[in-house]
């Protein structure tokens, strides 16, 4: 088979898409947006632009300048074990992302991959963790005839799972804030769509902090007898850090209802000294679907156990009871599976979750606890991430209706070209995963440093804050700087048309700064000179490095 083409599909497309061989365009996937094979291999290896990259004219130019940033870097990494907010030496590349806003993040790349953390606020931790995978089980007359996980890499580890998915009959499309991947499976005459959904909803300051995703998958049967389908998910706990063998840490399984409506899942506990959490993977219970689990597994190894309990009925041994705190040095993973019946030349979905619930956050000085947004609705203990579960599955719909709402306009408008269509709501991604935190403002807090009565009349805690809460979001991933004010300029359309009371608590917050000062003199790489950090009635070039 060769791969369909639109008429006026543009090249870029028909190119990222040239090794796509089914015929298959997923269920009800929409047409604009970015589109990509999981095949695909880009020809230009590009990287972001490092130190390297400074061309000898310009080392010439400013050499000052280098030899003090290369002394401030090496201060920062080897005395001080902190990492600089600028760093020219390791640069990194940007992924899909999960989450609503100031919440944190966890992101996926284009091929299904967990490879970037978000978690503690503004600090990005880039690795994929291989054991976070969702597999797939088909059974025809209560005997399995296929089981594939669904990546296309083939790990050094975890060898007794079925590694390899043959990336050719992938497609991963991108509309920010939802995305699906489509799997047709080889052989089988099944495709699976996975759409994934995020509360990023205009105008909304409620779901929209919620740190949660709902992933959905549709699965087609086109084959003339019904089959028994089992999707499972896997998720490690913690993020590819080396604190996940610090030990303490496990697992749980959990059934909640409410509402007359039930999910039930794992908590994945992740019990740190600093900014502890707890994950949950969950789904949604429905009449005609089953839901399995193992509350904890050791991702290590062949860990061909697990894959041998799925494959022997399609569903998973759900033992009761808690699992016990990991020992130093030891990691430990959670599986959840969901199993329907298809029929044949027919259709079913399953409706699985994915949250995080870390509701108090420190920044790197440690000075002051700082409560996130979502704990208005949730509260601030650290028990929410089932209910942040079931509220993701019970109103992804409702989500979903808004974002269409917002998009078709534009989507459906002939006179704007699809590039920009795509762009302008894929870009969006950063209001999300710009090390943005959304917290709630303190009973004690002053926006001014208690000049409010001497200096500008601000009053100390702005009505639009206390109902709209503190929001920041870095100039980039690799320059980590909150609320960079002349990038901010530029940057402001996005929150003005979209969540205005955002853009006016940030700028209450920049006013309070403006009449603060920080006389401590500070060195500045570019002139050599020493000033002060902050002085009064001057607008301040941002709001600090987390």
């Amino acid at each position: 088979m060769t791969k369909p083409t639109d008429a006026g599909e543009p090249a870029s497309t028909a190119e990222l898409m040239s090794r796509y061989v089914s015929a298959e365009r997923g269920y009800r996937v929409p047409r604009e947006g970015w589109r990509i094979c999981l095949a695909h291999e880009f020809k230009e290896k590009r990287k972001p632009f490092q130190a390297r990259d400074v061309s000898l004219s310009n080392v010439k130019k400013h050499i000052g300048l280098g030899v003090r940033y290369l002394k401030w870097w090496y201060r920062k990494t080897q005395v001080e074990k902190k990492a600089p907010f600028i760093d020219m030496f390791r640069a990194l590349p940007l992924r899909q992302i999960y989450g609503g806003i100031g919440g944190g993040t966890i992101t996926r790349g284009w091929r299904g991959e967990f490879c970037r953390w978000q978690l503690n606020p503004g600090m990005y931790h880039y690795e994929t963790v291989i054991a976070n995978q969702f597999t797939v089980c088909l059974r025809r007359g209560h005997q399995t005839v296929y089981q594939q996980v669904l990546s296309v890499e083939r790990p050094s580890t975890l060898q007794g799972w079925n590694w390899g998915y043959c990336g050719e009959y992938a497609f991963y499309h991108a509309l920010y804030p939802r995305a699906w991947t489509v799997y047709h499976l080889p052989g089988q005459n099944v495709t699976l769509t996975c759409r994934q959904v995020s509360p990023v909803i205009p105008h909304d300051y409620k779901d929209s902090c919620l740190p949660v995703a709902v992933l959905i998958w549709d699965i087609e049967n086109k084959n003339d007898y019904p089959l028994d389908v089992s999707i499972m998910f896997t998720m490690t706990n913690g993020s590819g850090h080396k604190d996940d063998k610090s030990g303490g840490h496990w697992n749980e399984p959990f059934h909640l209802e409410k509402q007359g409506e039930s999910v039930s899942g794992v908590l994945l506990h992740h019990c740190t000294p600093i900014n502890p959490y707890t994950l949950c993977i969950a789904a949604r219970e429905q009449p005609d679907r089953e839901i399995s689990y193992q509350t904890a597994f050791l991702p290590k190894g062949t860990c061909e156990t697990l894959w041998s309990d799925l494959i022997s009925d399609g569903r998973l041994d759900s033992p009761t009871g808690s699992s016990p705190p990991t020992q130093k040095g030891e990691k430990v993973a959670a599986a959840l599976a969901v199993s329907c019946l298809v029929p044949a030349q027919g259709h079913n979905s399953m409706e699985f979750s994915l949250a995080w619930d870390m509701p108090r956050i420190t920044f790197g000085s440690r000075e002051r606890a700082h409560i996130r947004r979502y704990t208005r609705f949730f509260g601030s203990q650290g028990d929410s991430a089932s209910s942040l579960c079931h509220y993701g599955l019970t109103h992804y719909q409702d989500w979903e209706t808004r974002i269409e709402a917002w998009q078709t306009p534009i989507l459906e408008d002939s006179s704007l070209p699809s590039w920009y269509k795509s762009a302008l709501f894929n870009e969006l991604y950063f209001l999300v995963d710009g090390g943005t935190v959304w917290v709630e403002l303190a009973e004690d807090a002053d926006i001014t440093g208690s000049q409010s009565c001497e200096y500008g009349g601000l009053p100390a805690q702005p009505s639009v804050i206390k109902e709209y809460g503190r929001f920041a979001y870095l100039e980039g991933q690799e320059y980590r700087m909150y609320n960079t004010y002349d990038v901010h300029f530029y940057a402001s359309f996005a929150l003005i048309m979209l969540w205005p009371k955002l853009a006016l608590s940030l700028q209450y917050d920049i006013a309070g700064c403006v009449v603060q000062q920080d006389l401590t003199e500070r060195l500045n790489l570019m002139s050599g000179q020493y000033s002060p950090v902050k002085t009064r009635n001057v607008v301040p070039h941002d709001i600090g490095d987390p």
